[in-house]
């Protein structure tokens, strides 16, 4: 057996270090200052499980704190009274039901939807990169960075939200028509659809979107159309669904 040492792919010189992960602080700090040189760092080293576990923390904060001040009675009797399929005497037993639970429910609800969406999003994410990458189709670690991370955008309004739940009243409304942020805080329209829509057109989901395309560019290192495409897919499942449920 040779005494001699193994030469390695770069000759006797020392393997490079392993690219190391942009830190937490380094995500938030990133999508704010400096999003295209953080998402080039994604590209090499991906990390997501930090920035999704800080969004669920927040959410889940911010749902006890609205959960906790949100007039259940308000928030549901009028779209229960348009619904022709519920009895009157079952509205009553429906709004009861919700003034015990909103809490628990509203919380699962939340961690659950906002999980499943991120793992989902970034598997279409993942598909739309084996046919639009630049050079070579993105790992599924990448597509979940891409995703996750530009989340963090949102901190500030969910700040915002809790913060006004905390020390004001909030009446009947969702979490998502608290801030003065979106359209549909300022503009009232009859139709619920059309003002699910308009509250979707929020400044912070705006710039979400404009990270995510940013994120899909650098970090999966796909081509324009690519990133167009999944800009496409967040902003169907994102404002799409949500209209669609609008009642």
């Amino acid at each position: 057996m040779s005494d001699q040492p193994t030469s390695s792919l770069y000759g006797d010189q020392p393997e490079p270090p392993k690219p190391r992960a942009p830190s937490l602080a380094d995500q938030i700090l990133g999508v704010f200052t400096n999003p295209v040189e953080l998402f080039q760092r994604l590209n090499k080293a991906p990390s997501w499980g930090w920035a999704l576990g800080v969004i669920l923390v927040a959410a889940l904060i911010l749902t006890v704190l609205w959960g906790l001040k949100v007039d259940v009675d308000e928030m549901l009797r009028p779209a229960l009274e348009k619904n022709p399929q519920i009895a009157s005497s079952q509205i009553d037993l429906i709004v009861g039901f919700y003034k015990k639970f909103i809490v628990p429910l509203s919380a699962f609800t939340t961690l659950f939807f906002t999980a499943f969406f991120t793992f989902l999003t970034a598997f279409f994410y993942w598909l739309v990169g084996k046919n639009t990458a630049e050079i070579e189709a993105p790992s599924y670690r990448q597509a979940l960075s891409a995703v996750a991370v530009p989340s963090l955008v949102r901190l500030p309004s969910m700040l915002l939200v809790g913060l006004i739940c905390l020390i004001g009243t909030v009446g009947g409304l969702t979490p998502e028509k608290i801030p003065p942020t979106s359209v549909g805080y300022f503009v009232q329209v009859e139709s619920v659809k059309v003002h699910a829509l308009l509250y979707s057109l929020d400044l912070f989901f705006i710039a979400e979107a404009v990270l995510l395309f940013l994120a899909a560019r650098h970090t999966m290192r796909l081509k324009t159309s690519g990133a167009v495409g999944c800009v496409l897919i967040t902003l169907v499942l994102g404002i799409g669904l949500r209209v669609l449920g609008a009642k």
